[in-house]
């Protein structure tokens, strides 16, 4: 039984210094069904559209015939994993969102890796999610009020340099806008006895 507490702990432990992670994953709800203009110094010619379904988007660039459908396909700590359409073709991006400013947020670039046959979440993202090559501030509402382009950190907690290392703690806020339950009182009205009254139903 001790050896039991032990495994389970440890386990646990291990689990937590990897930080958390979503998978199968969706987007913040902010993010649903808007579509995102990339900005470095100015506005550039992509975008990423959100669809309403939270788990896909459309990636789009004007200077370009067509767009292509992106999903989302694991969540760990502050980084976004993508995969191309059903393809074996993934792409892990380090994200800046602060939910104060729901529609904007900063994007790191780095490079696409194969995985062939993953139908699991990857749970060793130091060989996959390098230092992004550039940044850039997505907005959905125009020329955004973001003035930095710093990601803070850019490597998943448990990786090493080069990049700065993330803290288990990091993550990408997916809080979604809750629904009030109204309240209902009762009309004073109602309150009238109703006994030996034949009661009606409404259709």
């Amino acid at each position: 039984m001790y050896q039991q507490i032990v495994v389970y702990y440890m386990f646990t432990l291990l689990k937590l210094s990897e930080g958390m992670t979503e998978f199968p994953c969706k987007f913040p709800c902010p993010w649903h069904n808007k579509t995102f203009e990339f900005y470095s110094s100015v506005k550039t010619t992509r975008t990423w559209r959100f669809n309403a379904d939270g788990q896909t988007l459309f990636t789009r660039d004007s200077m370009d015939i067509g767009q292509f459908i992106r999903k989302c396909y694991q969540i760990t700590e502050r980084f976004i994993i993508l995969r191309d359409g059903d393809s074996q073709y993934f792409r892990c991006y380090p994200i800046y969102y602060n939910p104060e400013i729901p529609l904007e947020f900063i994007l790191g670039i780095g490079g696409i890796f194969s995985s062939i046959n993953q139908t699991g979440e990857f749970t060793d993202l130091c060989e996959f999610c390098k230092e992004p090559s550039y940044t850039w501030i997505l907005s959905a509402t125009g020329p955004p009020s973001i003035s930095t382009l710093s990601l803070d950190c850019t490597r998943p907690s448990g990786c090493s340099p080069p990049g700065k290392v993330c803290n288990t703690s990091d993550t990408i806020p997916k809080a979604c806008p809750t629904t009030a339950t109204p309240t209902i009182t009762a009309d004073p009205k109602t309150k009238k006895s109703h006994c030996g009254k034949k009661k009606h139903s409404r259709p």
